[in-house]
């Protein structure tokens, strides 16, 4: 007896697509899901940054408290400004220190928290001769006043532009601005343009403040590191060695340092190694790393006293 196979098929079970889906249903599943919102939490409203009115002073001193590894490149950065120094200049000096001072922050970055610590100023460029009748034509012009005889000419090819307008008075100077007639052939006509021409402005400079400069002549590097060298006495020898080491013209290698102390006796318990003594002497200045490391002014003034006393 042959089977027909759609025998076994329960009709309700087949898909229809002409069914209306129930939507009752699907309501209620939606109901049970919880609301989540499309967009997130408004965001606060911006502040303005609060003005720091406390001394320069303390203001340098807890930026350098905060970035003690960076504390001495800012202090060549302040005393390189004891001259006036544009931004370029200042670019280029920055740089040469970061060949040997890793650091991610910029120039333009050391120059704004110097600036807000109140290390160095910006000095703006001595205005250019006529800038001030220009800012008093514009106050008047502003304020509804007479304006100069050559201002209220829409047409002359001056600072104040070469447009026709209605109202005279909303003429205004442009700083640094002229205009340049230039003439070109069209078919047998002869037609004048002119343009607008900006001077570009002669930049700033940057000049430590005496609170800066005041940060700087404090640094006494040498009393720093006889009292760094007086606080352990155990560890003398070391690091005399280790500045008279440092005084080859090419510099020393952290590994040449760590051969030549780290097997000292001295250094066994409790176990210390030459980087301990190596950081500590560039913290105060007895040494500097440039591509190696060199004994500095002060380091060598320390071991000359050693050496008197021997």
């Amino acid at each position: 007896m042959d089977t027909d196979i759609r025998d076994f098929i329960i009709e309700d079970d087949l898909f229809d697509p002409f069914m209306d889906e129930n939507e009752d249903d699907d309501r209620a599943e939606i109901d049970e899901e919880p609301e989540t919102p499309l967009i997130g939490e408004p965001l606060d409203e911006w502040k303005k940054p609060v003005e720091d009115w406390r001394p320069a002073q303390v203001r340098i001193k807890d930026l350098f408290e905060e970035m003690p590894g960076q504390k001495r490149m800012m202090l060549k950065i302040i005393d390189y400004c004891r001259e006036e120094r544009t931004g370029e200049e200042m670019d280029v000096f920055t740089n040469d220190l970061k060949q040997y001072c890793y650091s991610v922050y910029s120039p333009v970055v050391f120059r704004e928290l110097l600036e807000e610590a109140g290390a160095i100023e910006y000095i703006k460029p001595d205005e250019p001769e006529g800038s001030q009748d220009a800012a008093q034509s514009e106050e008047r012009a502003q304020a509804g006043g007479e304006l100069p005889e050559e201002a209220v000419s829409p047409h002359r090819g001056d600072v104040y532009g070469t447009l026709p307008v209605d109202d005279e008075s909303t003429l205004v100077p442009i700083d640094g601005a002229d205009i340049v007639h230039e003439s070109y052939i069209e078919g047998d006509e002869e037609i004048q343009m002119d343009f607008l021409e900006i001077t570009p402005c002669e930049p700033g400079t940057w000049k430590a403040t005496e609170a800066g400069l005041e940060a700087v002549d404090s640094m006494d590097d040498l009393d720093g590191t006889k009292e760094l060298l007086g606080k352990e006495p155990k560890y003398l020898d070391i690091y005399h060695q280790i500045l008279d080491y440092c005084q080859d013209e090419y510099g020393r290698s952290s590994k040449e340092i760590d051969k030549l102390v780290n097997d000292s006796p001295l250094l066994e318990e409790p176990r210390r190694y030459s980087g301990y003594f190596v950081s500590r002497l560039e913290k105060q200045g007895a040494l500097e790393w440039r591509n190696g490391w060199f004994v500095t002014e002060v380091g060598k003034k320390i071991i000359e006293e050693a050496a008197a006393h021997v």
